[in-house]
């Protein structure tokens, strides 16, 4: 397999890295100053969320794509103006990639495209060149090829990517810059984060920042919500008639 061309952190051209999180239900982003010249711990520049319409600092995770190639992502894919019985609509999409030319990874790209052209639309300050980009995966996401695949999707949609880290390790170092966070945390911490399709958590001593332990499951929110449904179910008739019921009207 050829070698992934990821952007390398350049001091001359970068002054600015950003930071997506492509969720299974909701898509989130934020960039920050780099200061070359500083430490992590004597940084001063403050983390900015991204926001993609108004103050809304996340996006629903859905696409729809017309026969013409036009793409609508987050709340402007349900837009009746912009949908037909011919467009693609999709959400919960995001999984686990296991072959670039496979529907399911293709739509993923052109959601990421869609999106990354949404965060430069978005912030003044990112140019064409001046920034670089990691991207959040689940921690479950054990697998180099898997990981190695996720990096090609990115590269595929033209984002300038500098890396992957998983996503609850991006969570404790996004914490570890809020003052609350310090002040009480004396020793270290330990970030779970219960997403749409995956549980992941990142442990972190103070003391000994690289002793950072990732793990995770495909065991997110959606996942226990359906299991719970689907319980109610088997136990009781009631809820079986009522879908009857409704599905008719």
């Amino acid at each position: 397999m050829s070698k992934i061309p990821l952007v390398k952190p350049d001091k001359s051209r970068h002054e600015y890295v950003v930071g997506i999180d492509f969720g299974h239900g909701e898509t989130s982003a934020a960039y920050c100053k780099l200061e070359w010249d500083k430490d992590a711990g004597q940084r001063e520049s403050a983390v900015s969320d991204i926001e993609f319409a108004g103050s809304l600092r996340v996006l629903p995770s859905a696409i729809s794509i017309t026969l013409d190639g036009r793409e609508h992502i987050g709340s402007d894919a349900f837009r009746l103006d912009s949908m037909t019985s011919n467009t693609k609509t999709r959400v919960c999409f995001k999984q686990c990639p296991e072959d670039i030319k496979g529907e399911p990874e293709q739509l993923m790209i052109a959601y990421m495209r869609a999106v990354y052209a949404k965060i430069l639309e978005k912030t003044d300050k990112l140019k064409k060149g001046n920034h670089i980009v990691y991207i959040a995966r689940p921690s479950g996401w054990k697998d180099d090829e898997v990981k190695d695949l996720y990096k090609r999707m990115a590269i595929a949609a033209d984002i300038p990517l500098g890396g992957l880290t998983s996503e609850s390790r991006a969570a404790i170092f996004y914490a570890m810059n809020k003052d609350e966070f310090r002040k009480n945390i004396s020793r270290g911490g330990i970030v779970f984060d219960l997403g749409s399709s995956t549980l992941d958590f990142t442990y972190l001593t103070l003391d000994d920042p690289s002793s950072i332990i990732d793990d995770g499951e495909p065991c997110g929110a959606s996942l226990i919500e359906q299991t719970i449904f689907e319980q109610l179910l088997l136990k009781d008739d009631r809820f079986s008639d009522f879908l009857k019921k409704i599905s008719c009207m």
